[in-house]
Order: C-alpha cells, then sequence, then structure tokens
C-alpha cells in the first residue's frame, strides 16, 4: 500500500498552491484537493483551480469531484 501524505498550502498564494498541487500530479501521484465552496452552485473556487491547472498542467485529468468532507468545501481528486 502506498503512503499517502499531507501538506498544507493554505499559507501560500492561490497560483502557489496550484503550482504545488500540479508539481506532485507530474510526478505520478494522485492529489486530491479541498478547497471552499464558492459562487451560485458552490464550485466556482474549484473551477478557477481546475482552471489554471489544465493551464499550467495540461495533461492532469480529474479524477473525482465532490462535495465535503465538511460543510461548505469542496473536494477534487486529480492525476495524470
Amino acid at each position: 500500500m502506498k503512503k499517502s501524505t499531507y501538506t498544507d498550502l493554505a499559507d501560500l498564494e492561490e497560483d502557489k498552491r496550484i503550482e504545488r498541487i500540479g508539481d506532485a500530479v507530474i510526478t505520478g501521484k494522485i492529489v486530491a484537493f479541498v478547497v471552499d465552496a464558492e459562487g451560485a452552485n458552490g464550485q466556482a473556487k474549484a473551477d478557477r483551480y481546475l482552471a489554471k491547472l489544465k493551464k499550467m498542467f495540461p495533461a492532469i485529468r480529474v479524477v473525482k469531484r465532490f462535495d465535503g468532507p465538511v460543510i461548505d468545501t469542496v473536494t477534487v481528486k486529480v492525476s495524470l
């Protein structure tokens, strides 16, 4: 079984967080990130992150996307 790791990126600027997520994915890792639910449908911040990820790392794909793990958050799981 592969070891899971956790990294708190909250203190970084948004673009740096997105870059760190993309850097981890291109090394072959599956990465899940959690963002605040924003916008009318609660998906605006996740959509923004994904748009920036795809621009910086075009090969990245969404594996899974869901509400939670806590109220007013969205989890997105990405990989190559």
